[in-house]
């Protein structure tokens, strides 16, 4: 027979769900700021192809950060060592895709090149950041007493 009450979320699954949201709302926050500045800039810099460039950047940030999020809601319940690997793994794919990239719109004419680097390494060292800055002070604990 199944047992009528529902499971109970421990201590640690808690706090890496608090984690989780944490680096939701902030990457959210981030996307917002480098689409916004970055394509806010470009304009002025450089009209339409510089609005392009700065949401190319915009974008990128998004896809790290959802890159993140998915890491982090894969590996929750793996124990801290097996989402420091996958968050490794992340970033040399982040930066694999920073790459790709780079390579394809490097002769775009549709966009300003100066403005879409600038914006997208503003996006890279940004989602760095908030990553590290969240995964930093989560205060998730090593040991779960409840854990079965």
């Amino acid at each position: 027979m199944t047992d009528p009450t529902p499971r109970r979320e421990t201590e640690v699954e808690a706090a890496w769900t608090r984690v989780w949201r944490t680096l939701l709302i902030r990457g959210i926050l981030l996307v917002l700021v480098v689409a916004v500045l970055g394509m806010g800039l470009g304009w002025l810099v450089s009209g339409m192809t510089g609005l392009v460039g700065g949401a190319v950047g915009g974008g990128l940030a998004a896809v790290f950060i959802i890159i993140t999020l998915v890491v982090m809601y894969v590996g929750r319940n793996m124990g801290l060592t097996a989402i420091a690997g996958f968050l490794g793994i992340g970033f040399l794919f982040k930066a694999f895709i920073f790459m790709i990239v780079i390579w394809r719109i490097k002769d775009a004419t549709w966009l300003d090149g100066t403005v879409a680097f600038f914006t997208i390494v503003v996006a890279v060292i940004g989602s760095s950041l908030v990553e590290a800055i969240t995964v930093v002070r989560g205060r998730v604990p090593y040991v779960d007493p409840e854990a079965k």
